[in-house]
């Protein structure tokens, strides 16, 4: 808050506001900075609040002040006080000002300050960006502060008016520091505090039910210690009592008194409390123009209602509406950050607290991990809002079919979670599961058709404290895999195999890591050979994982964790820049040899940020044209997404790379795409080239892949030469272009200068490959 001088306005320097831990400390002395600083706590949207006296009616010290958000000059505020002065002179309207400023947009709602009957004695008005709306609850809150700055100018003739102000800051105090949890405890003290200084027998916080048309208990002062069941004033309808009626619709402060109260209900009174005087004053809980309850104060004897009372209590009442608004927002982020939009479920976060809670506890826990197969293709092929129903539908049946001690969870996409006791064991567990699985795959009617789908459900078990949430839930994770794997639409329990599985895929993962970390990978090149000539056309990189105690490791053993834990990004990147730096060595060193790097790319790899450029930085520290480099994707993966894989492949041309499309004859490409897909080679699959020459379905295959290639210029290369009977087929079919061990293995660097010196290998010397031998190798798995 920051002070300013002028005619309007005298330097003040404000007493900071407390928010007292201890609920019986005293508040601080309220005076106008004090009173304002509150407002622009309560109002946090506020740009700049104004309190300025008019001389000719104020009292003897009556000063004026401001506070202004940081950010801002204090000079902002003098054409705020200049027009409320001028406003106050001229006996104008206040309310709503537009100020004349082309520095910033604000408006400014500016109530009267007064002390008591005949002309305002000065103005409060309070800035907000001009395209914030005003509600009556921002208007009733300024009007309230603005009786109480009057308040504060006549303290000196009125010294209690200055302990209701201190009254009312401490209650803004501890009403701002409230959350959902203090609810209830917060509203009980403010009513205690309140009751006790007003010297009241007995005070409540009432909330209205319209929709059951009665009025709800929230806060009472004193307490009961015990309450009767049921509890006659917890619920009580508008109309059983005239001042419950008219509680129901109050909109303005409502005083009651023995001596201004028919004889007939004072009687009421006496017949039914025993309470032969009193009074009482009610203030409404307005929320957007519609009375939500009320706060109300009562005294066994016939006392008068001042209107400082009553200004504070309504300034009271303002601080509880906006702390009822305030916490409806609080209540609904946090239900959003803990449920799943689309079902209504609880989110993973929700799910990781209530594994902890249970798995802290005393009693076995059961999850069960349920996944929808094949939901990927059912979703793009009946759209997303077809797709969506599905899941509901899903939803909805896991959720009623469960028991009341059970937890559901949405983690995301087609993937739900059971959380049970385990008391019953593996046996309740798979019961569960099975009969989660039967009402899954109920067909439903989508989109006037019927579908059917299955799920498969992993199941992990855990005693008390034996491990944590996480833990638990990557074992069904782990067993959820397993039952994908081996067909689907089934349960399988997380056991010691698959336990095993998991430590091997561990160290599998740290071994990869610290060869990343430590440069303990290697690259293997196996040559592509033209059958007919012998020559040597080019070379594939092979990636190899060197262990101090296991040696070299193909890529087959660490390649599926490499994709599962997202280092088959890094592992890519580094087999790139590898092949090109050997690439640019062979290239220096056999300068005559026509020689083409075959680098195969990953699907996390060619959907990575960055990678065109990184393809870029390597061909240019390597010193190599693009031409010289040919990046292999496999047909699945164009397949997948054939839109985006011709938008970066068209990338990766303008580099100038050659690009081949891997295992051709697996993912079913259609001509129209395979006619639009930016590639210069067709790899024919090796499951259609080992024991070629024996199978005249395969014979047809690779002759259509011939053709295929022929009618779009392609290259073909055949993978999997293995024997002389299946290249001597290859050849007759037209295709002269080959890898597999019958004509050359994997090798480190320095073990291919022979063949590279020759430029090529003698293809009478070739024999039948030996039959220890694995199959040759393909991509980053070879």
């Amino acid at each position: 808050m920051s002070p300013i001088s002028n005619e309007a306005m005298t330097e003040t320097s404000p007493n900071p506001i407390e928010h007292p831990d201890d609920p019986s400390a005293r508040f601080e002395p309220a005076d106008p900075p004090v009173i304002i600083a509150g407002l622009s706590q309560l109002l946090s949207w506020s740009k700049a609040i104004v309190l300025v006296p008019w001389r000719q009616h104020a009292p003897v010290g009556a000063d004026g002040c401001h506070w202004i958000l940081d950010g801002y000059e204090d000079a902002a505020v003098l054409p705020i006080a200049k027009v409320m002065r001028d406003r106050l002179a001229a006996a104008g309207p206040l309310c709503y000002l537009e100020m004349p400023t082309s520095e910033r947009d604000w408006t400014v709602w500016a109530e009267p300050v007064r002390i008591g009957p005949g002309p305002a004695v000065g103005a409060l008005g309070v800035a907000r960006d001009a395209e914030e709306r005003w509600t009556d609850g921002d208007i009733s809150t300024v009007r309230v502060f603005a009786a109480l700055c009057g308040s504060a100018w006549a303290r000196t003739s009125a010294e209690y008016q200055g302990s209701l102000d201190e009254l009312v800051i401490g209650a803004a105090n501890r009403l701002m520091v409230a959350s959902a949890a203090t609810y209830t405890e917060t509203l009980t003290e403010v009513l205690t505090v309140l009751a006790e200084f007003l010297r009241a027998d007995t005070a409540f916080i009432r909330k209205n039910d319209l929709v059951a048309d009665v009025s709800v208990l929230v806060a009472e002062y004193p307490p009961r210690p015990l309450k009767p069941d049921p509890d006659p004033l917890a619920v009580v309808p508008f109309d059983s009592d005239p001042v419950f009626a008219a509680l129901r619709d109050l909109k303005e402060p409502l005083i009651v008194r023995t001596s201004e109260n028919p004889d007939e209900y004072n009687e009421r009174v006496k017949d039914g409390s025993g309470v032969t005087e009193f009074s009482g004053a009610a203030v409404p809980l307005l929320k957007g123009g519609t009375t939500d309850g009320a706060l109300g104060f009562i005294q066994f004897y016939d006392a008068q209602w001042t209107q400082p009372q009553v200004n504070a209590l309504q300034a009271v009442a303002s601080m509880l509406t906006q702390l009822d608004a305030r916490i409806d927002a609080e209540t609904r982020l946090q239900h959003l950050a803990l449920h799943d939009d689309l079902t209504g479920l609880p989110n993973r976060r929700a799910l990781i607290e209530e594994l902890d809670r249970r798995l802290g506890g005393r009693v076995p826990t059961a999850l069960l991990f349920l996944d929808l197969d094949r939901f990927k293709y059912m979703y793009d092929y009946l759209g997303h809002l077809a797709g969506d129903r599905v899941l509901l539908t899903t939803a909805d049946r896991i959720r009623m079919s469960v028991r009341p001690g059970d937890f559901t969870a949405r983690l995301g996409g087609d993937e739900f979670v059971v959380v049970m006791s385990g008391a019953g064991g593996e046996l309740a567990a798979m019961a569960t599961a099975n009969r989660l699985l039967s009402l899954v795959s109920k067909p439903l009617e989508v989109s006037s058709q019927h579908v059917s789908h299955t799920a498969s459900v992993g199941i992990a078990l855990a005693q008390p404290s034996e491990m944590g949430a996480l833990q638990l839930l990557g074992n069904a994770d782990v067993a959820l895999f397993a039952a994908k794997t081996q067909g689907r639409n089934r349960a399988v329990i997380f056991d010691d195999v698959l336990r095993l599985e998991i430590d091997e895929r561990t160290d599998t993962e740290m071994m990869l890591r610290e060869a990343l970390a430590s440069g303990g990978l290697r690259l293997f090149y196996q040559p592509e050979i033209d059958m007919t000539t012998g020559k040597i056309l080019g070379v594939e990189a092979l990636v190899r994982c060197e262990h101090p105690e296991r040696g070299i490791i193909p890529a087959g053993q660490f390649i599926a964790v490499a994709e599962e834990t997202g280092l088959v990004v890094d592992l890519g990147r580094w087999v790139l820049e590898e092949a090109c730096r050997q690439m640019q060595v062979w290239r220096d060193r056999y300068p005559g040899l026509d020689l083409l790097m075959r680098v195969n790319m990953s699907p996390a790899q060619l959907s990575s940020p960055g990678i065109t450029e990184h393809i870029s930085r390597c061909l240019r520290q390597s010193n190599l044209l693009g031409s010289a480099l040919c990046l292999e994707i496999t047909e699945h993966v164009v397949m997948q997404d054939v839109e985006r894989a011709i938008a970066i492949l068209d990338d990766f041309r303008t580099l100038g790379v050659r690009l081949a499309m891997d295992d051709f004859g697996t993912g079913f490409s259609s001509m129209a795409q395979l006619k639009r897909i930016p590639i210069d080679t067709l790899k024919i699959d090796m499951s259609f080239v080992i024991g070629l020459a024996d199978d005249p379905a395969d014979q047809a295959i690779v002759e259509a892949i011939v053709h295929l290639g022929e009618s779009f210029g392609l290259d073909l290369v055949a993978e999997g030469v293995e024997n002389e009977r299946d290249m001597a087929e290859l050849v007759r079919l037209g295709c002269v272009r080959g890898q597999g061990f019958l004509l050359a293995r994997p090798v480190p660097p320095a073990d291919l200068d022979p063949v590279l010196w020759r430029g090529g290998i003698d293809l009478a010397k070739i024999g039948s490959p030996s039959t220890s031998g694995s199959r040759s190798g393909r991509s980053l798995s070879a």
